[in-house]
């Protein structure tokens, strides 16, 4: 690891520190600024840390849309920026799960039908938590069909991942779909402060699940088994 990539490192783990401190003492100004920096900061880390035959682009531009979705989403009262940041969410794990199909394989998609098939169910089950717990507020605020995209999407993100850990099957693997499990957590969290009550905690777990999310996903796919070390492994 070079000096300057464990310099970003440090500077990413204070400045998470920092906003997570804020966010539980409703510090509301630098919640805000520090926010402002934790996307940016990963995209560099994935950047400088990522061997050049493993960087996605698509990984790192859906940080880019994440860090976009954050910048909306502060002016949290103002209709058009907020439908604005979920339409970045939205594409940033659509982006996600495209890469998560592309490293799969539709071979293995196939090979492996009855785990999609179980995996599926899951993510269903809970799709359907969502919308029975959600489909009010989102009336409420005009973003019903929004709404139903979006958590629809992020389940056929998490069974993406899903299969792609069980194929490769390997802790990076694992983290990458720890990952994006983490993005219901976060999400949800986020929809209910929105639309129905923001009690006082819910702002620091909302906050330490997103980051989680995004930073399990980037790690992993950064360490990714790619196909010539899986061949490797095999002649070993």
């Amino acid at each position: 690891m070079s000096p300057f990539l464990a310099i970003l490192i440090l500077l990413y783990a204070g400045l998470i520190l920092v906003h997570l401190f804020c966010c539980l003492f409703h510090m509301e100004y630098p919640r805000m600024c520090t926010k402002i920096f934790l996307m940016p900061f990963l995209s560099l880390i994935y950047y400088f840390s990522t061997p050049k035959e493993k960087f996605s682009k698509m990984i790192f531009i859906a940080i880019i849309f994440g860090f976009l979705g954050d910048v909306n989403l502060l002016c949290d009262k103002y209709f058009p920026l907020i439908l604005l940041g979920i339409i970045f969410f939205f594409l940033g794990h659509l982006l996600y799960t495209i890469n998560f199909v592309i490293e799969t394989g539709l071979r293995n998609y196939k090979k492996y039908f009855i785990f999609l098939i179980g995996i599926s169910l899951v993510y269903a089950a809970y799709a359907r938590f969502c919308l029975i717990n959600l489909k009010e507020g989102f009336e409420r605020g005009d973003l019903l069909i929004p709404g139903i995209c979006y958590i629809f999407l992020l389940a056929i993100t998490n069974i993406a991942s899903g299969i792609y850990a069980y194929t490769h099957f390997n802790i990076y693997a694992i983290l990458a779909h720890f990952g994006t499990f983490s993005f219901t957590i976060s999400d949800f969290i986020l929809a209910r402060k929105m639309f129905y009550e923001n009690k006082k905690y819910y702002q620091v777990i909302l906050m330490a699940t997103y980051i989680l999310a995004q930073t399990l996903i980037c790690f992993g796919m950064s360490n990714k088994k790619i196909k010539a070390e899986i061949e490797k492994e095999k002649i070993i």
